[in-house]
């Protein structure tokens, strides 16, 4: 199973050979920012998670360290859900663009069928965006869990 961060740095990678045009230079410019969020995110957290581990381990209190990176990791979720509502009200000039929002937001879904489905509304969309990496190109920027997620949704029904 691929990590959050080999997800990460595989959007990321793909998202550096698209050319934005028009109206959709902004929205690149948006998820940029966001996967970079994504990126200092998982290092303010390491960060935090070893302090408290160590403290833990060592049956000492919560360190002003380990409160201090907990609160940067903390800021950089608010900082980055201020940009993600930047991406979402930041509509896509072409299809390309909202292939990418869609690329976006099955990261950030993290969903997997049939566990985190509540109804067919997901489906839908799951559908809509595996239709436009297809569509556009971009089956390589598929989630690591996409495949299995399709296998599964084939073999069950799905209430509406």
């Amino acid at each position: 199973m691929a990590s959050r961060r080999q997800i990460l740095g595989a959007i990321a990678s793909s998202a550096a050979g698209w050319s934005p045009v028009g109206d959709d230079v902004e929205l690149a410019r948006l998820i940029g920012e966001h996967h970079r969020f994504d990126e200092a995110i998982l290092v303010a957290e390491d960060e935090a998670d070893a302090l408290l581990i160590s403290e833990r381990r060592s049956g000492g209190k919560r360190s002003a360290a380990a409160e201090a990176a907990c609160a940067r990791a903390e800021a950089l979720h608010e900082a980055q859900g201020r940009v993600a509502n930047a991406v979402i009200n930041t509509p896509a000039a072409t299809v390309l663009g909202a292939a990418y929002k869609l690329i976006v937001w099955r990261k950030e879904a993290a969903i997997s069928f049939p566990d985190d489905f509540d109804g067919a509304h997901e489906s839908f969309t799951f559908s809509a965006y595996r239709d436009l990496l297809r569509l556009t190109g971009l089956l390589a920027l598929e989630h690591p869990h996409d495949r299995a997620t399709l296998a599964r949704m084939r073999k069950y029904w799905i209430l509406s």
